[in-house]
């Protein structure tokens, strides 16, 4: 009291709650710019966070992904040879199960897979033939020619594959 009664007056009422409000809002104000500086800094660890989090989850999907697509790949690898083998096999086994007829029909049937794979290559070189001395059309050759010989290619190269790769030589012993 004595301090207010001092100032002679000058410092009662109106004037001292003026001071103390000002006071009070500047001391408010500045309190307000360190929450919100405080609050950005959370905001921003949070954001980090989550930007961590979300990489992190990305990258186990992809492990996941790639762990997946290697054990689809294997089995698929497993499969197509085991399909091979069991083609291999039953093809063995009809040839094998075939009755002995008349030699004439055994010669025709053992001549029958050469025969196609001579004639297929014979064909493929036939066409290839044509395409290098300009025998064809040119729309022709773009389409006609290219997918025959893409066909046949594959055709003598499986044919080929099959006679000399797949057909093992029976031992005698």
């Amino acid at each position: 009291m004595e301090l207010i009664t001092l100032a002679g007056g000058g410092l009662t009422g109106g004037a001292l709650g003026a001071a103390f409000g000002a006071l009070g809002s500047i001391l408010n104000r500045g309190l307000a710019i360190f929450e919100a500086r405080e609050k950005r800094k959370d905001r921003q660890l949070e954001l980090t966070h989550e930007k961590e989090r979300w990489d992190h989850d990305l990258r186990m999907a992809a492990e996941a992904r790639t762990g997946q697509a290697e054990a689809s790949r294997q089995a698929l690898a497993k499969t197509e040879a085991d399909g091979r083998w069991t083609g291999l096999a039953e093809s063995l086994r009809a040839e094998a199960a075939l009755a002995q007829s008349w030699p004439w029909v055994a010669a025709v049937r053992a001549l029958t897979r050469p025969a196609l794979t001579l004639l297929l290559w014979l064909l493929f070189a036939l066409l290839f033939l044509s395409a290098l001395a300009g025998g064809l059309r040119e729309d022709a050759a773009a389409g006609v020619v290219s997918t025959a010989v893409e066909t046949i290619a594959f055709s003598a190269s499986t044919a080929l594959a099959w006679w000399f790769g797949d057909r093992a030589p029976r031992r005698e012993g």
